[in-house]
């Protein structure tokens, strides 16, 4: 157990970190691609509501 938290701390020092510019760029496009998949999702839900809804009517 111990040889595993040496290892980790080896390889945790060898990590390449983004800097403030790269962090902040990534964190942007993570918000704007989950913001498009959210609405994807929303729109989908309720063309799907929708088409139940009418289907619901014609029986």
């Amino acid at each position: 157990m111990i040889e595993f938290f040496k290892d980790f701390a080896g390889e945790s020092k060898r990590v390449v970190w983004p800097n403030q510019q790269e962090l902040f760029k990534m964190t942007f496009n993570v918000i704007v691609l989950s913001t498009i998949v959210a609405l994807i999702i929303l729109a989908m839900d309720f063309a799907l509501s929708e088409v139940m809804l009418l289907l619901q009517g014609l029986i």
